[in-house]
């Protein structure tokens, strides 16, 4: 992800891949080590990670520049292919002592890719994010989502690249239901941890967490949160500096992606059709609105 979104970044259109990953590798720390000495006297440990972090960020870095070909954002723009150095020279000679000089070859670690790449004019603009689920969520920085939200927001990400709009949209509407519940619980939990309301808060918890359905459990939620935000939440509305407004907005797209979302059930239709531009702005906008939803989740959590 470091890699591809490092690719992503890269002013120029045409990209030479040797200067590039040098770049790259040089950016986190890890250039190719000159020589390591392997004689007991002076053996250093850290000199065994620089080649193995230097060797797998080439990697990664390699593979990247792979999977972005493969999506159609980078093309091939030379015939030859670009072979990065994994020889790593070693030696046990300490000062005028006898000893061995070798190396270690790990070609056959190698990911064969061209040695120039250039950027596809269709996808040189800032939405490329949205076609791939790595970028997408790293984006999203919403480290305190639960692994069922995130996997649902890759699969989100994974129809929408295959054009598979409606798919889409109703995996991207289990990741807003997701968040709504995440960031509620979070809520009543901090009234409960205060003994305010406590059975009235965990009746709450466990109407959050039953079948019921989606719309009434984001009013549910919007109501806590701008009823009691005065005294109940005030430290979480200061820290996280997401007011009720914030949250009637997203309600408002909230019920958008719901509508989309109900398109699966047989007879149902959007009032607009699911097409790519729909699919494409709902997107755009779950970044903020989801990043809005966790930031209140992560100030409560923390109280």
């Amino acid at each position: 992800m470091l890699a591809k979104k490092y690719i992503l970044e890269i002013k120029e259109r045409e990209i030479d891949i040797s200067i590039a990953e040098n770049n790259f590798l040089n950016l986190h720390g890890y250039t190719k080590p000159d020589f390591i000495n392997v004689n007991f006297s002076v053996f250093d440990e850290k000199d065994i990670y620089k080649v193995s972090n230097y060797i797998s960020y080439s990697i990664a870095y390699s593979e990247a520049v792979l999977e972005l070909i493969h999506s159609n954002y980078l093309i091939a723009y030379d015939e030859y292919l670009y072979h990065p150095d994994y020889t790593i020279r070693w030696t046990s000679v300490v000062g005028n002592s006898g000893g061995t000089t070798s190396s270690w070859n790990f070609t056959h670690l190698k990911t064969q890719i061209p040695r120039k790449v250039k950027k596809a004019l269709s996808f040189r603009n800032q939405n490329f994010i949205l076609f791939d689920p790595d970028l997408y969520i790293t984006e999203l920085n919403i480290s305190n989502a639960h692994t069922e939200v995130l996997e649902a927001l890759r699969d989100t990400i994974d129809c929408f690249r295959k054009e598979l709009y409606s798919p889409s949209l109703t995996m991207l509407g289990k990741v807003v239901e997701g968040a709504w519940i995440e960031m509620g619980i979070s809520l009543a939990n901090l009234a409960i941890k205060q003994n305010i309301d406590k059975e009235k808060n965990e009746i709450l918890i466990e109407y959050l967490t039953g079948p019921d359905g989606f719309a009434k459990k984001v009013e549910k939620i919007v109501n806590l949160y701008s009823s009691h935000h005065k005294d109940w939440f005030l430290t979480v509305r200061k820290n996280s500096g997401i007011q009720i407004n914030h949250l009637l907005e997203i309600k408002v797209w909230t019920d958008v992606v719901r509508e989309a979302r109900n398109a699966i059930h047989f007879g149902a239709a959007p009032s607009t059709p699911n097409t790519f531009e729909k699919a494409a702005i709902l997107l755009l906008a779950a970044s903020k609105n989801l990043q809005t939803l966790y930031k209140v989740k992560l100030e409560a959590d923390k109280l």
